[in-house]
Parts: structure tokens; C-alpha cells; sequence
């Protein structure tokens, strides 16, 4: 192994030191870092965030680009609890009534049509990925204002609205002293687990790694490339919408800007944890590890009552630093296969 390939292999692993060089940092920073409700906090906000990346992950691998994910998030919490409650103040809903349990498949059937939108429109229309997420994300954005009139929509004390906060809201077990684990964070564990499974154990993974790193390839291999690429979309925006439902029970009262600005953090993370934004390279491992990363920070932050307004200097210098050690690792990659076919004999 030449030393590029040293390298290349350290910049993959690379997010775990950093992880634990911060986590020691803030443990020194505050005595409030570790405790039981910080810790728990971290990983409620890694959660929601934790989903996201997962359905960007796949979208990444496969060569594309997602940023509706943060529209169909806000949009998802906010037509799941407005298909619920009523349509007077103070909730503000559609005054339709709908079962919970029925609203939850709405939202997620929403997401998954979204996604498959989207997919339809980059592949038999031959669209710009980038262009057409972007412009999904405005629509959605839209039509957000248009439900509520731009009025905030809760549930509060309300029996029926139970159900859909559940699975943001409750508590699944507790390890005493040290962290309380929620639903949410059950829920995308499990995410995290079918994601890598799929990614390293099936068919569908190791064709998105195909088409990622070379679609011409993957298609003169037999890979039906389009297909894939429709699927990954329509993963990513069921994931989204199930974000948006873990949200919804973290925040309750769903405004019309819910998730704004959040696809920056999302693609900070895929990217900081290893995921390549050209397409054939990443590991849910590695995404994990961002997204632990940068809730880590958040909070961090937040105990050492960092200004807001820095703390928004810190999360671009954080994307910038993303794109960096992408860029490097693409650099680094060639020059190891270069340096590799230069030692290997004719």
C-alpha cells in the first residue's frame, strides 16, 4: 500500500477522531456536557437530522442531489397535523378531522410521491437533478403558505393529535444516569441499520455504487440506471417525511418555515462522514458519524452560550471544512490509483 492509499484510508476514518477531539473538547468546555439530559438531547437532535442524511446518502451515492428533503420535511409535519385538528384558532388545521394513524400514511405516502415526482422528472425528463429539487423545494415551500395562510398549526391538548407527536415525544427506555433513549431515536437506528445493509448486503446498494462512480458503465453492465435513480428519490422522500413526523413531535406547534435552511446541515453531514457529492463513495457508518458529529456541536455550542450569530459563522465554516476534505479525498483517491498502476509491473 503506497502512501496516498495510507491516506485515502485515513481521511475515510477521519470523522471518528474528530467526533472524539470535540466530544473532549466540550466535556472540558462544561460540566453540563455530560449529563443525562444533554446526552439525550444530542441524540434527539441527531435523530431527526440522523433520517434525513440516511435518504441524502443514498441520493449521493447514486451521483444526484436532493435539496427538497428539507420542504418535505417542514411540509410533512405540517399537512400531518393539519389533516387533524380543527380549523379555528388556535389550531388552525384543515378542520378535516382525519384518524391519526391514516394521516401518518398520508404523510408518508406524500413524501414517497414527491420523491418519485422528482426521480420521474431528472430521468424521463433528462432534467437537471439540481434544478429540479431545487424548484420542488420552492413549490413545497409554497403551498405550505397556502394551507395556513402562514398561521403557525398545533395540536395542542388534544386527544386525536396524541398519536401523530408520539413518535417525536415519548421516551422508550432509560439507562440510568447516563441517557434516556426516545422512540425517535430507536426509529433512526433502525434507519441507520437498513440503510447499511442495503448499501453493503443487496443488489440495490451495490448498483447505486455503479452508477455513482460510473452510470455509462453501470448501463453497459445491464444496470437499469433510470430505475434506480427513481427508487433512491422515492426513498429519500419517504425518509424526509418520516423526519418530519419525528419533528413534529419534538416542536408541537408546526410554523410554515419548519426545516428552512436545513439541507446545508444535511449535506454537511453526508459529506463530513464520508459520502463523495460525485457520486460511487460513502458508508452509512461514516454518515453516522457526521451527523453525531454536528449535533454534538450544536449543543456544545449551545451549553457555552456561543451567540446565535456566531453560531451560524460556525456552521458555514463547518460546510466549507465539508467540502474541503471532499474535495481532498477525490484528489488523494486519484493520486493513490495513479501511483498504484505506476508501481504495479506489466
Amino acid at each position: 500500500m503506497n502512501l496516498y492509499s495510507r491516506l485515502v484510508v485515513v481521511i475515510d476514518h477521519l470523522i471518528w477522531v474528530i467526533l472524539a477531539v470535540v466530544f473532549l473538547f466540550f466535556v472540558t468546555q462544561s460540566e453540563y456536557f455530560l449529563t443525562e439530559r444533554n446526552i439525550s438531547n444530542i441524540l434527539s437532535a441527531a435523530a431527526v437530522l440522523g433520517v434525513l442524511v440516511v435518504g441524502q446518502t443514498f441520493v449521493l451515492i447514486s451521483g444526484n442531489f436532493d435539496l427538497s428533503t428539507e420542504s418535505t420535511l417542514g411540509m410533512s409535519a405540517l399537512l400531518g397535523i393539519w389533516l387533524i385538528v380543527p380549523g379555528s384558532a388556535p389550531h388552525f388545521g384543515g378542520g378535516i378531522g382525519m384518524n391519526a394513524y391514516l394521516s401518518i400514511a398520508s404523510i408518508l405516502l406524500m413524501g414517497a410521491t414527491v420523491g418519485y415526482l422528482i426521480g420521474s422528472l431528472i430521468t424521463f425528463g433528462s432534467m437537471n437533478n439540481f434544478i429540479v429539487t431545487l424548484a420542488v423545494l420552492l413549490v413545497i415551500r409554497g403551498l405550505m403558505l397556502a394551507f395556513t395562510e402562514g398561521s403557525a398549526v398545533n395540536g395542542f391538548n388534544l386527544p386525536e393529535a396524541d398519536v401523530f407527536y408520539w413518535l417525536g415525544h415519548e421516551k422508550a427506555f432509560t439507562i440510568p444516569g447516563i441517557v434516556k433513549i426516545s422512540y425517535a431515536v430507536v426509529a433512526t437506528g433502525l434507519v441507520f441499520l437498513f440503510g447499511h445493509i442495503v448499501l453493503n448486503h443487496h443488489r440495490f446498494g451495490r448498483e447505486l455504487y455503479a452508477i455513482g462512480g460510473n452510470r455509462e458503465a453501470a448501463v453497459a453492465s445491464g444496470i437499469n440506471a433510470d430505475r434506480r435513480i427513481r427508487q433512491v428519490y422515492v426513498l429519500s422522500g419517504m425518509l424526509a417525511a418520516l423526519a418530519g413526523w419525528m419533528l413534529a413531535g419534538r416542536v408541537v406547534s408546526i410554523q410554515v418555515n419548519l426545516g428552512e435552511g436545513f439541507i446545508f446541515t444535511v449535506f454537511a453531514g453526508a459529506v463530513i462522514g464520508g459520502v463523495s457529492l460525485h457520486g460511487g463513495r460513502g458508508t452509512m457508518l461514516g454518515a453516522l458519524g457526521g451527523v453525531l458529529l454536528l449535533s454534538t456541536i450544536d449543543r456544545g455550542l449551545n451549553l457555552m452560550q456561543v451567540s446565535v450569530f456566531w453560531v451560524k459563522v460556525i456552521q458555514g465554516l463547518i460546510i466549507l471544512l465539508a467540502m474541503l476534505i471532499d474535495a481532498q479525498r477525490v484528489r488523494i483517491r486519484a493520486l493513490a490509483q495513479i501511483t498504484s498502476q505506476r508501481e504495479s509491473p506489466p
